[in-house]
């Protein structure tokens, strides 16, 4: 097994390099640590290999998040962020599938017992969305027991019809605008666990401490959100609806509105497609 220390500044092209040495009918073997890194490591070799076989752009960024979201749970949840343990990462490629397996090395869980995210109160959770968000992207997932413990994820996604790939935003950028007493927030880059949530958290806060009562938040320029960003989303509305305030989406590309309706959160938010009609909607 190839052990691949993860870098902190400069670690894509690494990654990138290490992944366009694999070519189609192969098989990449990885232990990473237990740490965040290794969650971008993961998301960032799958989002090549994708690339190179051919994925469309949405294909690579749904799968993508299919594999961060297990790889969270394998270092957070599986192995707790523990320096003793290690996640093992392998991909397959062939020209008709890529087969990724995620294993840890903690006591193992049961998915059936992880409660549904779409119902009842469970909506206003700020976490445990990613399971659910894992198998709406893939074409097979399988949990089962690790060996020699832990949990071990098998994820395979079928090859389809090759398109462009743009990559994807890395951060999280915000401007603060005031439009006729409403605070609109503009959002760009991608809202994940890490800096992106909590810039988020940080921007909502500030805004919601200056007493204003009225917030639009402006999605038009991020395309991507893993549940952890789901998840401040949704504290944000809780946060802001108990200090009397109001939150409303504004601009969701399809990628996002999407998620949105996988996990039901439209039944939460007050969601618009132009910011003239959100902003009106406070009168």
């Amino acid at each position: 097994m190839q052990s691949f220390p993860i870098p902190r500044v400069g670690g894509r092209r690494r990654l990138e390099r290490c992944s366009s040495r694999m070519s189609a009918g192969r098989e990449l073997n990885l232990r990473l640590d237990s740490t965040l890194a290794s969650v971008e490591a993961a998301e960032i070799i799958v989002q090549k290999l994708a690339q190179d076989q051919g994925l469309g752009e949405d294909v690579i960024d749904q799968l993508a998040m299919a594999v961060r979201e297990i790889t969270v749970n394998a270092v957070t949840h599986g192995n707790g962020h523990s320096k003793e343990k290690s996640v093992y990462f392998s991909v397959v490629s062939n020209p008709t599938q890529l087969s990724i397996t995620i294993r840890d090395e903690g006591d193992g869980f049961n998915p059936d017992s992880i409660p549904d995210p779409t119902e009842g109160n469970n909506l206003l959770k700020t976490s445990g969305r990613g399971l659910l968000l894992s198998r709406a992207f893939v074409d097979e997932i399988t949990f089962r027991p690790g060996s020699p413990r832990g949990t071990e994820v098998v994820m395979v996604k079928t090859i389809s019809q090759s398109t462009t790939h743009k990559e994807s935003e890395v951060s999280l950028s915000t401007n603060v605008r005031d439009v006729d007493g409403v605070t609109v927030v503009d959002l760009s880059g991608r809202i994940t666990l890490g800096e992106g949530s909590g810039k988020l958290r940080d921007t909502v806060r500030e805004v919601l401490g200056t007493g204003q009562k009225k917030i639009v938040l402006n999605l038009g320029d991020v395309g991507y959100i893993d549940s952890s960003g789901l998840g401040e989303l949704v504290s944000s509305y809780t946060t802001a609806s108990n200090q009397g305030a109001q939150v409303k989406l504004v601009n969701l590309q399809q990628k996002v509105n999407d998620l949105l309706q996988i996990t039901k959160l439209y039944t939460v938010f007050e969601i618009f497609e132009g910011e003239a009609d959100a902003i009106l909607s406070f009168s």
